[in-house]
């Protein structure tokens, strides 16, 4: 592509080279996104088909590295490849999906374009895992990604969780950067209107992104999750509270609060405790895990996850409370607050169960170790102990 004259810009002639033209920058992303399309990407999907899962993943991760460095402007084609890769059926293994899965939302981020793939996964998980309170046949699938089958869908959704975590690592950095906008458009020096439309723009962009992340999360709460995957979303879940605490934090510290939340911060408010929010699908997730099979066992890996998640709910709660009172603005119609008491009583069942399970392990240690001493005896043949051997011994001597 350097030697190619219909490649190289003319600009980029070198007269200490004797004429010869170097690449510039734009010839030398067109070749790495056309070595991604054209090799890259078709290799990993035939190696996938072929049953190479091993190098099929290897393929995946190398695609995924080079789509790292590449602009967003040069990202469409990869990503309308891999959405239509996830649309296709087809026998896999499960890394083989994560990894593809993996892909698809990594390239969706890097893109800049609408976070709907990640929606679109959520969707066809909850489909194939079943919702956690209804007990209902499954309809037609929602949004037709093939590649996503029941039986690997709890595994699947644990890449799903990945995303959403660099996702509110991500949100984050961008309230720390909108916290200094704001601080800047308030010093007497500052052009107000236009500190305050980029202030704006960032806090639009800020809520955009939250109430995506919100709907993901509440689809998965919905869903019959289990395991590991069960445990990242609850990490999650308070993950997600800190941050908004942060942030309705940070609208008190404006005028102390007068000023109150704006329309957008209310209607996230809405998205996360509302009717339909995160915090009544988590209780939903809470009770189904307290009401399966291996309950014993999950409460045991969930007993410090669900009472950090019930501190970071109230204390997010709380500062709405007080926002709401200094703002003069009724914040409180937009959420539901039975849903805290209803997670202190799941907590104390937590502690319960814990127990139960110890009284119940420690009963079945002494049991067996009583069977084990009667077998023991019942096995040792009279006159062939301790004291038989050793007159034996004595004797042979």
């Amino acid at each position: 592509a350097a030697a190619s004259p219909a490649a190289a810009s003319p600009a980029a002639a070198s007269p200490a080279a004797g004429g010869s033209q170097a690449p510039t920058s734009v010839d030398v992303l067109a070749l790495a996104e056309g070595h991604l399309l054209r090799e890259l990407l078709p290799l990993a999907e035939r190696l996938a088909y072929d049953d190479s899962h091993r190098e099929a993943e290897a393929a995946t991760a190398i695609a995924a590295q080079l789509c790292a460095v590449l602009p967003a402007s040069r990202l469409k084609r990869p990503l309308a490849w891999s959405a239509a890769v996830l649309r296709r059926e087809a026998h896999l293994s499960t890394a083989v999906r994560k990894a593809f899965l993996a892909t698809h939302l990594r390239l969706e981020r890097a893109s800049g374009t609408h976070r709907a793939g990640s929606l679109s996964v959520a969707k066809e998980l909850h489909h194939l895992l079943g919702d956690n309170l209804k007990d209902e046949e499954p309809g037609e699938r929602p949004e037709k990604l093939e590649m996503l089958e029941e039986g690997s869908a709890n595994s699947v959704s644990a890449t799903l969780l990945e995303a959403v975590e660099v996702e509110l690592g991500e949100l984050s950095q961008a309230y720390a950067h909108l916290s200094r906008v704001g601080e800047a458009a308030r010093r007497p020096e500052a052009d107000d209107k236009e500190a305050e439309r980029a202030a704006d723009a960032l806090e639009r962009a800020l809520c955009d992104r939250y109430t995506q992340v919100v709907s993901v999360l509440r689809l998965l709460l919905k869903s019959q999750i289990e395991g590991s995957p069960a445990q990242g979303l609850l990490k999650l879940c308070t993950a997600l509270f800190k941050q908004l605490d942060a942030v309705f934090k940070g609208v008190m510290a404006v005028d102390k609060g007068k000023k109150g939340a704006s329309k957008r911060l209310e209607a996230l408010l809405s998205h996360v405790c509302g009717e339909t929010g995160v915090t009544l699908a988590m209780y939903g997730l809470l009770s189904f895990s307290t009401s399966s099979e291996d309950t014993a066992a999950r409460v045991v890996r969930e007993a410090k996850l669900v009472p950090a998640l019930v501190f970071a709910l109230e204390k997010f709660e709380a500062t709405v409370v007080k926002l709401s009172k200094t703002s003069e603005r009724d914040l409180l119609r937009f959420m539901k607050r039975t849903t805290a008491r209803d997670f202190k009583i799941q907590a104390e069942e937590v502690a319960n169960a814990i127990r139960r399970k110890e009284d119940k392990a420690e009963k079945e240690k002494e049991k067996e170790k009583g069977k084990g001493k009667k077998r023991k005896a019942a096995a040792t043949p009279k006159g062939k102990g301790k004291k038989g051997k050793k007159k034996k011994k004595g004797g042979g001597s």
